[in-house]
């Protein structure tokens, strides 16, 4: 998915974009947006969502992230900043993460090599981005806005060194495109996968297993970050578990996605709010359909309940693992024999292609890189590895959900999207075509799982998380 080009200029003056309802003389100039997103695409390209929609609304906005993701912060018609990629040689560690059983010790993995080892370079990438700012107009106001794992702001609430010109670090928002990752008294540690329990029973499990947790495949972690944080100048280190300090920095943090979404906490900090899930952003006008497309035209325009009228079964791997043996290709085995049914397997990569050995039937279209938007509009049920960002996709389509995935964040997402009546979760990285064909008809034979589907759909619409977002900038705008 690209983001969409639009029509700006790095050129623009916010201050003459916007009046916020008041008179021509009385205009103010808006706070400049320091902006930043872990640079994978499942991190950055929502918070880029965030930052095109701002630009809209005449806020100048600088987003640090890495060089891959260049063209797309200018496309929007924000400056780019540079920082460091989360694998500087993607081949190599995607081979080390490889060797390492998916559970507790691949996360531990992912959390040391693509999080706390980068720690102290990107708080130092955003320091001197801010004092650049300082320098370039030492009285304009600054806002950061930032996806939480970019892990870029915390280190300064602890303690880390001002950048210069600062006498206070500016105020943060925070936008959290995974699931909610900080600990809870009614919820197991994350990456268990387990649903929430708040009863006595469930509490005391949920607290055994956090010590567990910590004083076991975490321990090694917790150490190393309280050193990073003490050689960075830090002055204290977070008390409370690992993952905690990381969204509790901010001034305000937004779950990005409705409570219906997410497991109910007693003790949620008062910094986290829910904005609900950003909206489709739109298909570019530049977008080329494969040419099998008029049959996905067509068969919308059916009358519901006509005898033609099939149903339409996106399927996604998502955009970092790719290995179809895992969902795709099981789901066209699975969905093969079926008239009534048309399969839209979408690779994830531009120029991918399915194993020349694998016999495509006659019900499969294949696309190697397509918005997942442009095919959930028409889509009657959606097939996915798990993916945060494949869930919010489904949500905001109103589409109901097949979900397989067990690795990084997905036991959670898979899980939530159980919990919300959104899914079927086969909770397995490898599900069979049985499995998956099981799944495919317990979805489509029972109406509650598109009524949860619609019902979410609204919810998160309802709540407009880009008039929130700017709501709470502008709250924190001195001018106001």
């Amino acid at each position: 998915m690209t983001i969409d080009e639009g029509n700006h200029s790095n050129n623009f003056h916010p201050e003459e974009a916007k009046t916020n309802g008041k008179p021509r003389g009385e205009r103010r100039r808006l706070p400049l947006l320091v902006m930043s997103a872990c640079p994978l695409a499942g991190h950055t390209l929502p918070a880029l969502h965030v930052a095109r929609e701002l630009v809209k609304k005449g806020f100048e906005v600088i987003f640090m992230t890495s060089t891959e993701f260049r063209d797309n912060v200018q496309a929007i018609g924000a400056e780019w900043s540079e920082t460091a990629p989360c694998w500087p040689d993607a081949a190599v560690a995607a081979a080390q993460r490889e060797k390492i059983p998916v559970g507790p010790a691949r996360l531990v993995f992912d959390v040391e090599t693509v999080f706390l080892k980068l720690i102290p370079t990107r708080t130092a990438d955003l320091r001197s981005l801010l004092e650049r700012v300082r320098e370039r107009d030492p009285a304009r106001e600054v806002v950061v806005v930032t996806e939480t794992l970019a892990l870029a702001v915390f280190a300064f609430q602890y303690g880390a060194p001002l950048p210069r010109g600062y006498d206070a670090f500016p105020k943060s928002i925070g936008l959290n495109v995974v699931p909610l990752l900080v600990s809870s008294v009614d919820v197991a540690p994350f990456g268990s996968g387990l649903p929430p329990d708040a009863t006595e029973a469930g509490r005391a499990r949920n607290r055994a297993m956090a010590e567990e947790l910590r004083e076991g495949p975490f321990k090694r972690l917790v150490a190393l970050h309280k050193q990073i944080l003490t050689d960075m100048g830090c002055t204290r280190t977070p008390e409370r578990a690992l993952f905690d300090g990381w969204l509790e920095s901010f001034d305000t943090m937004f779950q990005m996605c409705s409570p219906s979404m997410e497991y109910p906490r007693s003790d949620l900090h008062p910094s986290i709010r829910y904005a609900g899930a950003l909206p489709k952003m739109g298909i570019n006008s530049n977008l080329k359909y494969p040419s099998w497309w008029s049959e996905i035209w067509a068969n919308a325009a059916l009358p519901a309940g006509s005898p033609e009228k099939k149903y339409v079964i996106p399927v996604a791997q998502g955009t970092l693992a790719v290995d179809y043996q895992e969902v795709i290709m099981p789901t066209i085995k699975a969905l093969a024999g079926r008239d009534d049914v048309i399969v839209i397997a979408m690779l994830g990569v531009k120029g991918a292609s399915l194993p020349a050995d694998f016999e495509i039937p006659a019900n499969t279209r294949v696309v190697d890189y397509f918005p997942y938007d442009a095919a959930l509009e028409h889509a009657d049920l959606f097939v996915s590895n798990g993916g945060y960002g494949s869930m919010t996709h489904g949500v905001i389509n109103g589409v109901p959900m097949v979900v397989a995935g067990i690795t990084e964040d997905k036991v959670e997402v898979t899980a939530r999207a159980e919990y919300a009546g959104l899914a079927v979760n086969l909770k397995t990285q490898t599900p069979s075509s049985e499995q998956i064909a099981a799944a495919v008809d317990k979805v489509l034979g029972n109406p509650d799982y598109k009524a949860a589907a619609v019902r979410l759909m609204k919810e998160n619409r309802d709540m407009d998380c880009h008039t929130v977002i700017e709501r709470e900038i502008l709250l924190y705008s001195k001018g106001n």
